[in-house]
């Protein structure tokens, strides 16, 4: 009966799944963009010349990384208050028998 409930191929099972993958992706644009912005600080103005060159295609990227962590981030929020619902309908349902 507990398998039927939690196991696999069940609602919550699938939520934790996408909430783990989700997670996952999350802290890859996460890095990713902690990583442009470590290589953004340009140290010296030759640095800096040498940067503003290629500004354009660094925005665009930092844009867009921005978009996906965004959109990961409400993915997450919503799959975890789907997550939140199973759950409390399993209470409701173990309480009533």
């Amino acid at each position: 009966m507990i398998k039927a409930l939690f196991g696999t191929g069940t609602a919550p099972w699938r939520l934790r799944g996408g909430l783990a993958e989700l997670s996952a992706t999350h802290t890859a644009i996460a890095t990713r963009l902690a990583d442009g912005s470590r290589a953004s600080s340009a140290s010296s103005f030759a640095d800096a010349l040498g940067e503003a060159a290629g500004t354009a295609i660094g925005e665009q990227e930092l844009l867009t990384n921005m978009a996906s962590l965004a959109d990961t981030q409400l993915r997450f929020e919503a799959t975890a208050r789907l997550l939140q619902r199973a759950y409390a309908d399993l209470r409701v349902t173990m309480r009533n028998g």
